[in-house]
């Protein structure tokens, strides 16, 4: 897959099927409109792109910018997984906001990414102030020549698949439910960093990542996930949070591996949160955390095991 970011590196040298959206999360609702492009494209012989809006046009024009599901790496890693050919990150400017939905079409879809067809769902808006809807999109495909396809939303029990809605789940630690709607779990990607080295005293070393300021996490505690390193799968125990027993003041992403020994620093690895077990704690020593995270373990492998029967 190609990335390209920045109009400079914008234009295509092959004509497209463009696919439009934030893609926040890569939920069932965005693989819908992606396998579908997908699929066009083959059948054209055109390219797959998707093409989507960093930063987030909340943190841009909203007074309350909306945390992200996934990080920029995540959106990427995910939307090559489902087998576009480009993604585009277009930068999500002031100015950019204020140019028309013709200007958007024309200039960008046409003129840089020689679109011959467009996937949408169907509440997608562009252009200055959302003016652009559904209705004006097919317009300007007549006009330009262009073939529009509008995808159906995609719900589950009556209610649509949302980033938005993700997000409130996510943020009340309900992981379960979260990947329901995603499509996959809740993940986190990113290097092990060097922490205080407390876990390895005490039989229970971690690999540690900082968290993103810029994602929504669950609520600080302990989640039973699995680990990939290497492309192997581990199960592992979670904790979101500061650490308190041993004074941690930046929140960590402390992930202790089962069935592994070794140093991964500098190893990027990806995890994923399948179940919330408990919330963050102080123990009044070593020993107590010592014991909670041996109590916490056991639980933790018995739901792992269960889920992957």
């Amino acid at each position: 897959m190609q990335y390209k970011c920045g109009e400079t590196t914008l234009e295509l040298g092959n004509e497209s099927v463009v696919v439009l959206g934030n893609f926040d999360g890569v939920h069932k609702g965005h693989q819908k409109l992606l396998q579908v492009a997908k699929d066009l494209a083959k059948a054209k012989n055109l390219l797959a792109v998707a093409l989507s809006f960093y930063p987030h046009p909340t943190w841009v024009l909203g007074n309350q910018p909306k945390p992200l599901v996934m990080s920029r790496q995540d959106r990427k890693h995910k939307i090559k997984e489902e087998g576009m050919d480009v993604f585009i990150e277009y930068p999500f400017t002031k100015s950019f906001a204020s140019i028309s939905p013709e200007q958007f079409f024309k200039e960008v879809l046409v003129d840089k990414l020689h679109a011959r067809a467009i996937v949408i769902g169907s509440n997608y808006f562009f252009g200055k102030g959302k003016a652009g809807n559904v209705t004006c999109m097919r317009g300007l495909g007549e006009k330009y020549d262009v073939e529009i396809i509008v995808v159906d939303t995609v719900k589950i029990e009556g209610e649509v698949i949302s980033s938005t809605h993700i997000r409130s789940l996510i943020s009340e630690g309900k992981m379960e439910e979260a990947e329901d709607l995603l499509g996959h779990p809740y993940t986190i990607i990113g290097t092990v960093v060097h922490g205080k080295k407390l876990g390895r005293t005490i039989g229970f070393p971690t690999l540690n990542i900082i968290a993103d300021p810029d994602r929504i996490h669950p609520p600080n505690g302990v989640y039973a996930t699995t680990v990939k390193v290497y492309n192997h799968v581990y199960m592992g125990i979670t904790n979101v949070g500061y650490n308190p027993t041993v004074g941690g003041n930046v929140k960590m992403i402390e992930t202790h591996l089962m069935d592994f020994e070794g140093d991964l620093y500098g190893v990027e690895i990806e995890v994923s949160f399948h179940c919330f077990i408990r919330p963050e704690k102080k123990f009044t020593g070593i020993e107590e955390l010592s014991n909670q995270i041996a109590a916490d373990t056991k639980v933790v492998r018995n739901f792992l095991a269960k889920m992957r029967k």
